[in-house]
């Protein structure tokens, strides 16, 4: 099961570059268990699992959605598990915006390297907004703290992680939804194991509502 090494919690906390806590992690443990098979995790940067996944030398991947990866016919896609709420935040003293369209010309927003904002692309594209990757999400918040940027991109949940767990963050309190979409789990076609077996084991714990549990557990 393929993880990003640029993910933060609540979706994955890591110690000497292994996943050992976090949804995914939960998740993964709960699959282990449904499908009496154990779940090796690979760490592996953002941009590594896209080639990994179609090469079959990862069996699964999740969080993630077919807009977000390149050749998204190659992978047989779960349902929807959790919802994904994505949005622009701004340092302490940045006034909210209206929309993205109100955001001042070429203002630099703060992004993952190798990630995919589709709804931004546009704005990437034509200087409206000028993107600054950042190896992970947390330098991300880290760069807004130090006032490096005026706005960033977060998931809501790693970002109110953030704010919760971190008492000097120095971010404004509001929120900008600009995306949403599911959090899915893909099965790569010229994977090891059964995409139907794996497709199985999700619905059972999405009916007996442990994916819920998990959620909860991070709120």
């Amino acid at each position: 099961m393929s993880v990003s090494s640029a993910w933060n919690p609540p979706y994955a906390k890591f110690a000497n570059q292994r996943l050992v806590g976090g949804m995914v992690f939960d998740l993964g443990a709960a699959l282990e268990k449904q499908l009496a098979m154990r779940v090796n995790f690979v760490v592996l940067p953002r941009k590594r699992i896209e080639s990994a996944g179609l090469a079959g030398e990862v069996d699964l991947r999740c969080y993630t959605t077919p807009q977000w990866t390149q050749k998204p016919e190659h992978y047989t896609w779960s349902k929807k598990l959790w919802d994904i709420s994505d949005v622009i935040f701004g340092g302490e003293s940045v006034s909210e915006p209206q929309g993205i369209k109100s955001l001042p010309l070429g203002s630099g927003i703060s992004t993952v390297i190798g990630y995919k904002y589709p709804a931004l692309e546009a704005s990437f594209a034509d200087g409206h907004l000028r993107r600054e990757d950042a190896i992970d999400q947390e330098k991300v918040f880290l760069k807004l703290t130090l006032g490096r940027t005026p706005y960033g991109v977060s998931e809501s949940r790693a970002l109110d992680w953030y704010v919760r767990n971190t008492p000097k963050h120095r971010l404004a309190t509001w929120r900008m939804p600009f995306s949403s979409q599911g959090f899915q789990c893909a099965i790569p076609n010229n994977g090891r194991v059964n995409a139907q077996k794996i497709l199985d084991a999700l619905d059972v714990l999405l009916r007996a509502g442990q994916l819920d549990a998990i959620l909860a557990n991070y709120r």
